[in-house]
């Protein structure tokens, strides 16, 4: 029989002795452990991803929901169509603005080139022409008329088409051709 020697474990150092056997276990299992959690989670992800796409696709093929978008769509197309309509009103508003400054220029100008016995029975204007129909006492009267329209800087040509006596009065036509604008309207640049 051996001696029982109560203090050899004090004496003897004292190693831990790890089987490689039990690491290898316990690796594999934390590792199956790992893999099947990590399966579950992306098992879980997969179904609510599915459910999402489930309803959207509810959504998308909801008749209300068609429908709504339909009408935005229409409404949509309007509002392009009015947003077109807005800029060539703003474009018109702004050639009938200067127009009309235009007109009333043209207006100033024969006026202010009315001789003394001179009277206008019509005038007409339009993009490239102005057309005036009067009747004077004299030829003199009309030639001065005339002169003094083509003294002003937008005017081009001038001729008098008709001239007749009537009544002791001459009536005329005088037909004035527009600097830089052409039979259509217009503007060319010299």
């Amino acid at each position: 029989m051996g001696d029982l020697n109560f203090f050899q474990h004090y004496i003897e150092k004292n190693e831990l002795k790890i089987d490689k056997k039990i690491i290898y276990i316990a690796i594999s299992i934390s590792i199956c452990f790992f893999l099947i959690c990590y399966g579950i989670y992306n098992q879980v992800m997969i179904m609510k991803e599915i459910k999402a796409v489930e309803n959207l696709k509810k959504t998308a093929e909801d008749m209300n929901i068609l429908k709504r978008i339909e009408e935005i769509k229409s409404k949509e197309n309007e509002v392009s169509n009015l947003k077109k309509i807005m800029g060539k009103a703003a474009t018109l508003d702004e050639t009938i603005e200067k127009r009309d400054i235009s007109d009333e220029d043209i207006l100033n100008k024969i006026y202010h080139s009315i001789p003394e016995n001179l009277y206008l029975t019509s005038l007409s204007i339009n993009s490239s022409e102005v057309n005036i129909t009067g009747l004077a006492k004299d030829k003199l009267s009309i030639a001065k008329f005339q002169s003094g329209l083509m003294a002003v800087d937008n005017y081009e040509d001038s001729f008098i088409s008709h001239i007749s006596i009537k009544e002791g009065y001459y009536d005329f036509t005088l037909n004035v051709t527009m600097k830089g604008v052409s039979d259509d309207g217009k503007t060319i640049e010299k």
